[in-house]
Parts: structure tokens; C-alpha cells; sequence
């Protein structure tokens, strides 16, 4: 009666319908059209035979779809124990699955590429998102290992605007007086006062019994481990209504707030309208999801605009929130200045901060080890210490105390690649996606043999008000290690981020010449060969519905799967300058299939099949294929965002039958499918 059942649904309904496993224990719903492909596959192999056999079954999964020495223990397979075998004993996923156990960690610290983040606190906008203590629990658990923490004065129940740094500091300057404007500082009071001006309107609106108008923003219904909105595509024009959104977003739960702590610091984005949160409940945050599921290292970068008195507050925040796992000394095992191994930092975090000066007074050298340049601020290169007035922002000097937590990953200012500072082995140089560019047309070999030894962080240009990403892969390719980006707009940047990084917790081993250990010249130094790739698109189920349609309107939904090779240009390999200001281009190798039919489309009918042929010059794990499923029916197209997506790093893309799952706008996995063929080949 089953088997009549699936016969009949398999004839007559378009919906996914049960296949059962493992005697029935196990259901797996498959649309028609991916069993009927998955059938022909079965046919094509007993060939005329009643059922497969075992020797071609093995040739099939060995040289088709690349499994090794495959073991099999039946004489003959139906087409039930065939798809069993094939599903649940090899399965048939399209990214090879990364092996946490077999990850090398015996390389320097610096020998990796990181997976970061920027301005980890803000859940919205750079200029009026909330800042949260959730958002790092959110990247953390999605597989970050470098979050960044900008740090302000908290307001002082003890304090006046006039205090001073210390006993023996001469009085404020006028800078300073603004910063501690009311015990707290400048960029503190705006935050109070629009928390003040949105109570103001809450309260005048329930007085007058006006209906309060939420906004519609996923944040507002989605647990915190759902990642915020797409945001908009790199490159899209940035649209100033959307900071009304976000600021009634905030406005829903600004009572929910919790106080502040007195006399500690806080952490917000400074000169903006963000909301403000407590340093100690970051901290404590960070610990409670740090190693969850995974011992390896996180990486705190520091931002510090507090006084000494706050610095020595949060230095003592640090060592009791994360007693046992706070790097604050050299390990005796990396005597000379050796960086550690990664095998050697297991469940700890590292402190990236600026130096110590030797002198609070005075503009410090640029070429000594402990200047206090602002490397980090998120403004843009020119612009970044300049305040509304027109004056430059004051430096903020760094106490010894917590200079010393900068034992492995301090911040250094850079000015060249000649500089004494440049040969610390510790040092950090953390630069603008802009400057980098610059640097990629200037100084290419220069930038390229710095990073195969030492550690750089790109952070996005600070016009990225919006907070829209760069594209990680130019920098990935030209060694950086760190490249900051905003979790909180999963566009096509965030998503060649997850394909870096998917499944690798936050640590991903640079390629052969990228490393410190490689004495080859740069010309000699890449691993290049020439690919053959033909993906085959062959059907889908469960294709998500543009956003706010209903089901019922399924069956109109025309969905198209376009696919992206994304690879390094020659001309961008010998240094002229990137054009596009490092944003996602578009790239030159890039087909779609014909257009299919309902939210379970059989592409066999249409265009299916894409060829990227005699692409030459690549480097398999810095190179990428995206898949974009957009809808072709104009009564459904409203939005822009992809109705899935789903990006797969090169080296990690599985050859032959394979299922590619999609994920929403949003960063989360969905339902979606799609079944392809793959054909990957170097020469």
C-alpha cells in the first residue's frame, strides 16, 4: 500500500512525498522531479539489469562522485537500498564537510585567516543601532574568533565634568572637556538624550491613544540567535529612511534596557546616536559562549576612548570575567618574541590593543612601538579624528596596565613597511579597506611578504554607514588575516565570510605560499592551475517565497538559479590598482539557468547546464561559487533580495549528484534545496 501511495503521488502531485530509510525508521521528503532524477541516475547504472550491482555501485561513488575506496557489503541494491546506501552512508551534500579533528594548529598564530567581526555591538546602522551584548553571543555561536569592542567613559555617580585622569595629570584640555561633558562624554549624552526624546514620544503617544506603529524589521519577532536583516546588496544606494526604522525598532525596547553599572565603561559607536551597553556584560557575553563549541582562540580587539581611571576599571572587568582564559602574560614556550601555535592558545583570549606611551605629553613617533595613533576608529581614512567642530579627536593614551594585555596581538600605527614596528612579531596593523587598495597598487609585494609573517586587519571605509561589507576575498588573497565585517548585513559579502569559514570555527589555514614558512619568490609563490567547471542544475524543492507572499501563490513562482565563479583577476594578482573601491564586482564568470516553474522546479526542460571552461590561474581555496535563486515572475519580484543563496569555497565543492541547501535573506538555512551535477576539473 506504501509503495501504491508513492507511485501515485509521484505521477500526480508536484509536493515532496516520503522515502523511507532504515526499515521505515528514517523519512526523507524528496520532490518528484529530484526522485525522477535520482532515479534515472539508478537506471543508467544497473543498466539493463534487474538491480545494481555492487561493482558498479563502488565505481559510481569512487570515480563519479569522488568518494574513496568506497566499502560495500551487498551483492545487488534496489533503487530503496541504493538511495539508503548513497544517502545515509555518503552523502550527497555539495560542501565537503570540514574536519575539526584533522585541522592542522601547528602553525604561528599568524599563519591563519581569521573570521572577524566589526563593530561587533551595534544590530543596526552605524549611526543609530542599539548596542548589545547579544549581538557578540550571535557571532560568537556563528563561528567568529575576532570581535571588536569600542570602549567610552561611563557616567561617574563620583565624578565631575572636571575630574581629572590622575593626581598628577595636568588639567583637561578643551578636547577633553568635551568628551567628559556631564561625567560622561559627548557621543553618551546624544544616546541619553534620544533615549530621553523616544520616552518622551512613548509617553505622548499612550496618553493620546495612538496606535504605536512597529516596524517591520525581522529584529523585532526573531530569537537573537536569528541573524538581523539582509540589509541591502553591496553597492545598492543607501537609503536614509531606514534609519527611521531602525530607531523605531529601538524604540520598542528601550524599557527593557537594563541600567548601566556606575563607574564602569560602556561600549557604543562614538559621535552617533547608538545606544550605549555595559562593558562588564559584554564580557561576561564573551565568556558565556566563547568556547561552546570550539577551544579555539577568540581574539578581543580593543577600541579604547576611555581615561586611565576606566582603563584600569576594565582591566580588572577583563581578569574577572575571564579568569583562566585572559592571555596576560608571554608563555615560556615562545621565548625570542615566537609567536605561539594555535595548539598553544586552546581556550584562551587574546587582548588586541595599542601600546603604552612612555609619555602622556607630546605627539609620540610614528615609527616607535609604543605610539597611541587611533588605528581602529570606524570613520574614514581622512576623516576618522575629526570631530563635528572641525578639531582633531584627542589620542587617547593607553595605561601600562592594560598595554600588558597586548601580549601576542598589539594594534601598531602603520606608516611603512620599513618601520621597527613593522618587524614586531606581535604587531597588528590595522587598516582601511581603501588604504589596503592603495597599498595593493603600490607596495604589492611589499604588502603581500608583511603578511605572510605577521598579522593585518581590514575594517570597512567608514561611508559604510549602513553597514554593507567589502568583498573579504581581495584581501584574503593578498594575505590579510583579519577582515573585519558587519554580521549584521548578510549581503554578498557576508556571504563569501560564511563560505571561508563554514564548519571551520573561525580558524582556516592559509594556502601553501601564504605562509611564513614559504621562502618561494612572490611570483613562485601560488599554487595555479587551470579549471574546467560545468554544474548542472537539475531540480528544487521548497524554493522560499519572496518575502510576505503566501503559500497559496507557490505554484506562480518562476524561480531562476544563477551561479557565480568567483576568482582573482590576472591584473589584480600583479597589483594595479582594484577598481570598484572594494566592493563585490561582478564578475566575469557568471551564467543563470532558464526559468522553472513553482517553489519545486525541474530545470531539465530548460537551460541547465553552466560552463565555466579554461579558467585559468586559480587558487582553489580563495576561490568561491555563489548561487543565487531570484524569481522571473514581475507580479512577485517586489523585492530585491534573493529568494536563497548559498556560497561554497572551490577546494570545498564535492563532485558529482549533489544537494546544495539555500539560505534566506537573512543568513538562516532554509527548507530549500537545490540538486546539481557537478564536474570539477584542474589541469
Amino acid at each position: 500500500m506504501r509503495a501504491l501511495k508513492r507511485a501515485i503521488a509521484l505521477t500526480t502531485f508536484i509536493t515532496p512525498t516520503a522515502v523511507y530509510f532504515q526499515n521505515g525508521k528514517k523519512e526523507v521528503y524528496l520532490s518528484a522531479a529530484i526522485q525522477r532524477h535520482l532515479r534515472k541516475v539508478y537506471d543508467s547504472l544497473r543498466r539493463s539489469e534487474p538491480t545494481l550491482y555492487r561493482t558498479h555501485f563502488a565505481n559510481f561513488l569512487e570515480i563519479y562522485q569522488g568518494e574513496k575506496a568506497p566499502l560495500l557489503t551487498e551483492e545487488r541494491y534496489n533503487f530503496g537500498k541504493f538511495l539508503e546506501v548513497w544517502w545515509l552512508q555518503f552523502g550527497l551534500e555539495a560542501e565537503i564537510p570540514a574536519s575539526p579533528e584533522q585541522k592542522d594548529l601547528s602553525k604561528p598564530i599568524s599563519n591563519y585567516f581569521i573570521s572577524s567581526s566589526h563593530n561587533t555591538y551595534l544590530s543596526g546602522s552605524q549611526l543609530s543601532g542599539r548596542s548589545t551584548a547579544d549581538a557578540y553571543r550571535r557571532v560568537l555561536r556563528r563561528g567568529c574568533r575576532c570581535v571588536e569592542i569600542d570602549v567610552w567613559d561611563g557616567n561617574s555617580q563620583s565624578s565631575t565634568p572636571e575630574r581629572q585622569r590622575d593626581a598628577s595629570s595636568k588639567p583637561p584640555s578643551r578636547f577633553e572637556h568635551v568628551r567628559h561633558l556631564s561625567g560622561g562624554s559627548l557621543h553618551t549624552v546624544a544616546a541619553q538624550l534620544k533615549g530621553t526624546v523616544e520616552e518622551k514620544i512613548e509617553k505622548t503617544r499612550q496618553m493620546l491613544g495612538v496606535e504605536k506603529t512597529h516596524s517591520h524589521s525581522p529584529r523585532c519577532s526573531k530569537s537573537e540567535l536569528s541573524p538581523p536583516p539582509f540589509g541591502r546588496e553591496v553597492g545598492a544606494p543607501f537609503d536614509p529612511t531606514s534609519l527611521t526604522h531602525e530607531l523605531d525598532a529601538e524604540r520598542s525596547s528601550i524599557r527593557s534596557r537594563p541600567s548601566l553599572p556606575p563607574d564602569e565603561p560602556i561600549v557604543m559607536h562614538g559621535y552617533t546616536f547608538t545606544a550605549p551597553v555595559g562593558f562588564r556584560e559584554v564580557c561576561k557575553a564573551i565568556r558565556e559562549v566563547a568556547f561552546e563549541s570550539t577551544s579555539l582562540p577568540i581574539i578581543v580587539s580593543l577600541e579604547v576612548h576611555a581615561d586611565q581611571e576606566q582603563q584600569a576599571v576594565m582591566v580588572q572587568i577583563m581578569k574577572e570575567e575571564w579568569a583562566g582564559l585572559l592571555v596576560d602574560k608571554p608563555y615560556d614556550s615562545c621565548p625570542n618574541g615566537r609567536m605561539p601555535r594555535l595548539e598553544e592558545l586552546l581556550n584562551k583570549i587574546l587582548v588586541k590593543v595599542k601600546r603604552a606611551s612612555p609619555s602622556l605629553e607630546g605627539t609620540m613617533s610614528t615609527l616607535s612601538p609604543n605610539t597611541t595613533i587611533e588605528d581602529d576608529a570606524s570613520l574614514s581614512e581622512d576623516d576618522r579624528s575629526i570631530l563635528p567642530n572641525g578639531a582633531k579627536k584627542p589620542k587617547v593614551p593607553i595605561c601600562e596596565s592594560l598595554s600588558a594585555l597586548a601580549v601576542y596581538t598589539h594594534s601598531e600605527h602603520f606608516t611603512n613597511f620599513e618601520s621597527p614596528a613593522a618587524k614586531i612579531p606581535s604587531h597588528i596593523f590595522s587598516i582601511s579597506e581603501n588604504k589596503i587598495l592603495e597599498l595593493v597598487a603600490s607596495k604589492h609585494h611589499e604588502l603581500f611578504s608583511h603578511n605572510r609573517h605577521f598579522f593585518m586587519r581590514a575594517y570597512p571605509k567608514g561611508l559604510r554607514f549602513d553597514s554593507s561589507n567589502l568583498d573579504p576575498a581581495q584581501f584574503w588573497r593578498k594575505g590579510v588575516q583579519m577582515v573585519a565585517m558587519n554580521w549584521q548585513s548578510w549581503d554578498e559579502g557576508m556571504m563569501l565570510n560564511e563560505a571561508m569559514f563554514s564548519g571551520e570555527h573561525g580558524w582556516v589555514l592559509k594556502p601553501q605560499g601564504y605562509r611564513s614558512e614559504d621562502a618561494s619568490a612572490f611570483e613562485d609563490a601560488f599554487p595555479h592551475r587551470t579549471l574546467d567547471l560545468v554544474i548542472t542544475v537539475l531540480a528544487g524543492q521548497h524554493i522560499p517565497l519572496p518575502k510576505d507572499t503566501k503559500s497559496t501563490n507557490s505554484r506562480s513562482l518562476r524561480p531562476v538559479v544563477k551561479c557565480e565563479l568567483l576568482i582573482e583577476k590576472v591584473e589584480e594578482r600583479l597589483g594595479p590598482f582594484i577598481d570598484g573601491g572594494g566592493k563585490v564586482r561582478e564578475c566575469d564568470y557568471k551564467q543563470k539557468t532558464g526559468v522553472g516553474k513553482t517553489d519545486h522546479p525541474d530545470f531539465s526542460n530548460v537551460k541547465n547546464d553552466l560552463h565555466f571552461i579554461d579558467v585559468r590561474r586559480v587558487i582553489e581555496q580563495l576561490s568561491f561559487v555563489r548561487f543565487k535563486v531570484e524569481n522571473d515572475a514581475p507580479l512577485l519580484s517586489i523585492h530585491d533580495a534573493p529568494l536563497g543563496w548559498a556560497c561554497i569555497r572551490l577546494d570545498r565543492l564535492a563532485t558529482g549528484y549533489r544537494f546544495v541547501h539555500l539560505f534566506d535573506a537573512n543568513g538562516n538555512q532554509t527548507q530549500g534545496v537545490l540538486l546539481i551535477r557537478v564536474d570539477k576539473r584542474f589541469r
